[in-house]
C-alpha cells in the first residue's frame, strides 16, 4: 500500500487511461511498462487494488494535474518516461498515450546543455538530491529551442527510485532578462565611461594650468633670448611640446563632452566634402576613398570644428587598420529610428531623424574582446610612439555632448564601420546652407596704456605669469589670490580698476558673485574670466545674460593679450 499511496499522490495519468473498464492495463501502460524487477511487480498489484478502492481521488487529482500548464513528469533511472500529464503529453512531445511510454525526454535537451541536466537528474535519482536549472529544449518534432526549467525531486515508486520533476517554459522570460542584462552592461558602459570623463576631466584641468604657464614663460624668455642661442631651440622645444600637450588635453575635454564648442547650422554632404578634401593627404596614395553622399540636402547643428574632429580621427583609424592598399569608404544618409527601433535594436537612441555617416575600411578589423574598450581614453592597440589612445574617445566625446550616437560594426579580417548619428536639424526659418568659416577675430588696437588690470587666481605661478606679460605691455598690475583679497585691493585702489582678469573658480566664493560686488561700486568695471576647468563647470557660474569674456587655459601670450585688449574695447 505503500507504494500505491505514492502513486495516488503523485496522480500522473492521463484520464484517458482511468477508463474504468480497463483501470488495469492503463495504469500499467503509464507507469511500468519499463520495470523488470520483482519488487515492482510487487508493487503494481499493489497500485491496481488502490485503483480499485480510490478511483474518484485518484481522478480528481489526475485532473489537477492535467490543468497545470506545465509539463509534470516522472523519469525512471534508466533515463525513461514512465508518467506524465496532459500538457507534457499535448504540448511537448506531441505523442500518444503508447507512444509516450519509455521515451527518454533528454533527447529534446539541447547539445550544450545535455551533460548538466544529465548530471542533474542522475544527482537527484541516486544521491536524493534536489535539484533545479535552466536549459534549452525543442518541442514535438524539433527545433527550434526554447529556454525552459525544471525542479527535480527523488520518489520511490514500487521500489524503484524515479525523479519527479516540473518542466515550465521561459522562453520570454529569457528574452527580456537578455534584453535587461544587454541594458545593464549598456548602463554600466555608459556610466564606467562617465567616471573616465570625469577623471579625464579632472586630469586635463591640473593639466592645463601647468601648460598656461610652461607655454606662457617660454614664449616670455624666447623674445629675451638671442635668435641665435642655442637656448632659444631648447626654449622652441619645451613650447612644442607643451603646445602638443595642449592639445592632448583639448582632446580629453572632447572625449568629456567638456570641449568649448560654437554649434552652428551647416548642410553635412558640403562640410564633409571640404573636409575630405582638405584630409586626403593623411590618408596617402595607397589608399582609395570613395565618397557617397547622399542625394538630398542634410542639416545638422554642430560646431564645424567637431566635425573636421570627428572624420579626421577615423580616417586616420581607418588609414592605420589597412596594412599596403586599400579603400576607405564614406556614405550618408537620412535616417528615421521610432520607439520600437530604439528599443528593440539600438537602446539608448531617441527616436527622430538622424544624418548618418559611416566611415568603412578594408583593414583586419577589431578583435571582439577588444571592441568594448576602443572609446576609452589612452586605449590604443598601436605600437608605442604610434598613437595617443585619444582618437576614438575624442569621436565618441564629439558625438556624445551632440545627442548623437555611434555604432561599431567589424569582423576581424573583414574590416570594421563606424557609424555616426547626429540628429538632423530642422528650423522654423531658413536654415544656413554652408559651413559658416570660423571668424577671425581682429586684434583690437591696444588701448592707451597705464590701465589698472587686477588679477585673480589661486595658483602662484599662474598669478606671476600674468603679472609678467600685462607689466611687458605696460599695464599697472595688482594680484590676488581670491576674491575677498580682490575686492579689498578694488576697495582700497586710489585708481579705479579698468579689469578684472579672474579666474572662474575661487576657493571662497563665486566668479559671478565676486563681480556683482565690483560692479555695485564700479558699473562700468570691465571682466574677463578664464580657467583650466572644462566648459561645464565654467557653464554653471553665468547665464547668457551675463556677457562674460572667457579665455580657455591654456593660452599663449599673443591670445592672451588678444582677449585682454577685445575688453577694455568692448563699450
Amino acid at each position: 500500500m505503500i507504494a500505491a499511496r505514492q502513486y495516488q499522490y503523485l496522480g500522473l495519468r492521463h484520464q484517458s487511461c482511468l477508463m474504468p473498464e480497463q483501470p488495469y492495463k492503463s495504469t500499467h501502460t503509464l507507469f511500468f511498462d519499463n520495470f523488470t524487477s520483482s519488487d515492482s511487480a510487487r508493487a503494481l498489484d499493489a497500485i491496481r487494488e488502490s485503483v480499485k478502492t480510490d478511483y474518484n481521488s485518484l481522478a480528481e487529482v489526475t485532473e489537477i494535474y492535467d490543468a497545470i500548464p506545465a509539463s509534470v513528469i516522472i523519469v525512471d533511472a534508466r533515463m525513461r518516461l514512465v508518467g506524465w500529464n496532459r500538457f507534457s503529453r499535448d504540448t511537448i512531445n506531441g505523442l500518444s498515450d503508447s507512444e509516450m511510454t519509455g521515451v527518454n525526454p533528454l533527447k529534446r535537451v539541447h547539445p550544450d546543455d545535455f551533460d548538466e541536466i544529465s548530471r542533474k537528474v542522475l544527482g537527484i535519482i541516486h544521491r536524493d538530491a534536489e535539484e533545479s536549472a535552466e536549459f534549452r529544449m525543442y518541442h514535438k518534432n524539433g527545433p527550434p529551442y526554447k529556454w525552459a526549467m525544471f525542479r527535480g525531486k527523488r520518489a520511490i515508486i514500487g521500489g524503484e527510485p524515479c525523479m519527479v520533476a516540473v518542466v515550465t517554459e521561459i522562453t520570454e522570460l529569457k528574452r527580456a532578462e537578455e534584453q535587461r542584462n544587454k541594458l545593464q552592461e549598456q548602463l554600466l558602459q555608459y556610466q564606467k565611461m562617465e567616471m573616465v570623463g570625469q577623471l579625464a576631466g579632472g586630469i586635463a584641468h591640473d593639466f592645463n594650468n601647468a601648460l598656461t604657464a610652461i607655454i606662457g614663460m617660454t614664449e616670455l624668455a624666447r623674445k629675451r633670448l638671442d635668435p641665435a642661442s642655442p637656448a632659444a631651440r631648447n626654449i622652441d622645444d619645451i613650447h612644442q611640446l607643451a603646445s602638443r600637450s595642449a592639445e592632448m588635453t583639448r582632446k580629453l575635454f572632447a572625449f568629456a563632452r567638456k570641449q568649448v564648442a560654437t554649434p552652428k547650422v551647416f548642410e553635412l554632404n558640403k562640410a564633409v566634402s571640404e573636409c575630405l578634401r582638405l584630409h586626403r593627404s593623411l590618408i596617402g596614395e595607397s589608399i582609395h576613398i570613395d565618397w557617397h553622399p547622399h542625394a538630398n540636402p542634410l542639416q545638422v547643428k554642430l560646431d564645424p570644428v567637431q566635425l573636421d574632429q570627428i572624420l579626421s580621427n577615423l580616417l586616420v583609424n581607418a588609414r592605420d587598420a589597412i596594412d599596403g592598399n586599400g579603400a576607405i569608404q564614406i556614405e550618408s544618409e537620412s535616417v528615421r529610428l521610432d520607439m520600437a527601433d530604439c528599443v528593440n535594436r539600438r537602446s539608448g537612441f531617441t527616436p527622430g531623424k538622424y544624418a548618418k555617416i559611416s566611415v568603412s575600411d578594408t583593414g583586419g578589423g577589431i578583435d571582439e574582446k577588444i571592441l568594448p574598450h576602443i572609446y576609452e581614453p589612452f586605449f590604443t592597440t598601436k605600437e608605442i610612439d604610434k598613437g595617443t589612445g585619444l582618437g576614438l574617445s575624442t569621436v565618441y566625446g564629439i558625438v556624445m555632448q551632440n545627442n548623437g550616437h555611434i555604432e561599431c560594426h567589424t569582423k576581424p579580417g573583414k574590416g570594421a564601420t563606424f557609424t555616426i548619428y547626429l540628429p538632423l536639424h530642422h528650423e522654423d526659418g531658413q536654415a544656413n546652407s554652408e559651413v559658416i568659416p570660423t571668424e577671425t577675430i581682429a586684434t583690437a588696437i591696444a588701448p592707451s596704456a597705464k590701465e589698472t588690470i587686477v588679477v585673480v587666481d589661486d595658483e602662484p605661478y599662474i598669478l606671476k605669469l600674468i603679472e609678467d606679460i600685462l607689466e611687458s605691455r605696460d599695464f599697472n598690475v595688482l594680484t590676488a589670490k581670491d576674491a575677498g583679497e580682490c575686492l579689498k585691493i578694488t576697495e582700497c585702489c586710489t585708481k579705479p580698476v579698468d579689469l578684472v582678469v579672474a579666474d572662474v573658480v575661487l576657493p571662497d566664493m563665486t566668479c559671478m558673485e565676486m563681480s556683482r560686488l565690483l560692479r555695485l561700486k564700479n558699473p562700468s568695471l570691465k571682466l574677463l574670466f578664464m580657467s583650466a576647468h572644462a566648459p561645464e563647470t565654467i557653464n554653471r557660474c553665468w547665464t547668457e545674460d551675463d556677457e562674460a569674456n572667457f579665455i580657455q587655459k591654456p593660452f599663449g601670450v599673443n591670445d592672451f593679450i588678444e582677449a585682454v585688449n577685445q575688453t577694455l574695447n568692448m563699450a
